[in-house]
C-alpha cells in the first residue's frame, strides 16, 4: 500500500475563476493520487518520479467560487489523509470569488512568507551558519 511521505500541500488556487486548485503530495512509491472534496469537487492523477522520489500535482476541479470545502487524499483508492483519529480540523481549500480580471473588484495584496533552517552543507569556517 502506498503512503504519504510529505503533504498534502495546497499548491495553487485559481484566483481568476475560483473553481480549481492544485494539491501537491510526495508518496513512498508510484501510485494514483486523488483529492476528494466534501462538496463533490476533486481530481486524480498518477505520480511522477524524480531522482527516486514520487510526486503528484493533483488538479482539483469543480470547486464552488467563494466557498471553503474540506478534502481528503487517497492513494490507490485508500484514504491516507486526514490521519485516522486526528484531533486536528480537516484540511480545506478556500476558493475565492474571483479577481478584478473576472470583474469582481480589486485583487487582494499578495503576501508571501518563507522560512528555512536547512543548510546544503555545513559552513567550512566552523561556525554554525
Amino acid at each position: 500500500m502506498a503512503g504519504l511521505r510529505l503533504g498534502p500541500l495546497l499548491r495553487h488556487v485559481d484566483r481568476d475563476r475560483g473553481d480549481s486548485a492544485t494539491v501537491w503530495v510526495e508518496t513512498d512509491r508510484p501510485c494514483t493520487a486523488e483529492v476528494r472534496c466534501a462538496d463533490g469537487a476533486g481530481g486524480l492523477v498518477r505520480t511522477f518520479q524524480i531522482a527516486g522520489h514520487h510526486y503528484a500535482l493533483v488538479p482539483v476541479t469543480g470547486l464552488a467560487p467563494g466557498t471553503t470545502t474540506a478534502y481528503e487524499v487517497l492513494l490507490d483508492g485508500v484514504r491516507v489523509w486526514p490521519l485516522p483519529g486526528s484531533g486536528f480540523p480537516p484540511s480545506t481549500i478556500t476558493a475565492p470569488a474571483g479577481s478584478a480580471r473576472a470583474g469582481r473588484g480589486a485583487e487582494p495584496a499578495l503576501r508571501v512568507a518563507f522560512g528555512s533552517c536547512r543548510q546544503a552543507a555545513p559552513p567550512t569556517d566552523g561556525s554554525r551558519g
